[in-house]
């Protein structure tokens, strides 16, 4: 075993802000006998090491492992931990041969609490940063029944600071506290869970997704649920925030939650979330342009199938066919939402940029300027056309003007 010692050189300054600090125990794969350690860094970050009990040990020689269960030192913990990726492979001096793996998915169940009923669950955001409104760091928001807090966590300014001198790239900021009922099953709060940070990821245009949930029975942690995530550099770019916007992101909620998991379940929204967080990741604009482009083309056809027009005017003649190119589709989209202003859907977007990006892999006839200029325009128009999409009715923070507007 390295020892918790490793765990605190590798990570330095950083490791008294790990989620879950060092953990450590006993385990098992279809082959063979390991220690393993464990520790959740501030960012979220999954550090999973299997080592041998002996220099003549075999160990596992596939580039993943399906399962590993085993118990904490302590004998507090039971472990189980799906699809595991060998990383890289190492000998240390005393022969000992030691795994570094990342896992999909790791649960940590306390043993004496096995037959306890979960009460409540806190997520843990990555990258999701915002002012409190209405309770203790934090914010209230109704979903369904339940009242949500939202709060940003203790050491969330000692985070901040850490990512804007470039000391981490990312770390988890804030955390919601979700009641969970008598009957509720976990599966289901991991669905709402997941479903609540592509929400946020939506508004905060960045991916805020939950690597870790802790369960508790009444005041106590029986189980932590670990996810490998995306985790992408922290940014400060959102469309609605609880400072600028009238109602915020409570108003959010309350406004287009639920329509959005109804959007979800028909065209996949969630596909088109991840280009907007991508577009925002982009430093060059041809790039940004690009991945926009492939926004809007999904959007538009899943929109459009949705509301009964076809590709195919053979098979089904009696249906409207889609058009087939992006301004004749903008169009199409435009009879439905009945707002998109006349000069975004003629014929520049294909001509001046989607059909030179696409065919030479450039945008000769543009200068850099009316490249930011033109993308602009059609990213918020992008983002208002969600918004309508949803029946958000609220302010966002316009693209174009930096300032709240109605979508």
């Amino acid at each position: 075993m390295l020892g918790q010692n490793y765990f605190e050189k590798r990570l330095g300054d950083i490791y008294q802000y790990s989620r879950i600090p060092y953990i450590s125990g006993k385990g098992r794969t279809n082959q063979s006998e390991y220690f393993w350690e464990l520790c959740v860094d501030s960012c979220g970050n999954i550090i999973f090491i299997l080592s041998s009990f002996d220099s003549l040990q075999k160990l596992d020689d596939t580039p993943k492992i399906a399962h590993v269960s085993g118990v904490s030192e302590d004998d507090v913990w039971n472990l189980n931990c799906t699809n595991v990726h060998i990383l890289a492979r190492e000998v240390e001096v005393s022969k000992e041969q030691v795994l570094f793996c990342l896992p999909s998915s790791i649960v940590l169940t306390r043993k004496e609490q096995l037959s306890s009923r979960i009460t409540l669950a806190k997520a843990y955001f990555s990258n999701f940063d915002f002012f409190r409104v209405d309770c203790e760091r934090g914010f209230f928001a109704n979903i369904g029944d339940k009242k949500l807090c939202f709060q940003t966590l203790e050491t969330h300014k000692k985070l901040v600071d850490l990512i804007d001198i470039d000391r981490i790239p990312n770390a988890l900021l804030s955390q919601v506290s979700i009641p969970v009922d008598k009957d509720e099953s976990i599966s289901t709060i991991e669905d709402e869970a997941r479903s609540i940070s592509w929400f946020l990821s939506l508004l905060n245009l960045d991916a805020t997704f939950i690597p870790i949930i802790e369960y508790y029975s009444d005041s106590e942690i029986i189980q932590y649920s670990l996810e490998d995530t995306v985790k992408n550099s922290f940014c400060r770019s959102y469309i609605i925030d609880n400072v600028r916007i009238d109602g915020g992101i409570p108003k959010a909620f309350e406004s287009c939650y639920e329509s959005y998991k109804n959007w979800q379940a028909k065209i996949d929204i969630n596909t088109l979330i991840g280009f907007l967080v991508e577009i925002n990741q982009q430093k060059y604009i041809d790039l940004k342009l690009a991945v926009m482009l492939m926004a809007y083309e999904n959007l538009l056809l899943k929109y459009l199938l949705n509301q009964g027009l076809t590709q195919d005017q053979i098979q089904e003649p009696t249906k409207k066919q889609i058009g087939e190119n992006i301004q004749q589709k903008l169009r199409q989209i435009n009879t439905f939402l009945r707002f998109i202003p006349s000069d975004l859907m003629d014929d520049t977007l294909r001509d001046s940029v989607r059909n030179p990006l696409f065919h030479q892999g450039e945008i000769p006839l543009l200068t850099i300027s009316d490249k930011r200029a033109l993308f602009k325009r059609y990213y918020d128009l992008l983002i208002r056309i969600i918004l309508r999409i949803l029946g958000y009715t609220g302010q966002y923070m316009s693209i174009v003007t930096h300032s709240p507007a109605l979508p």
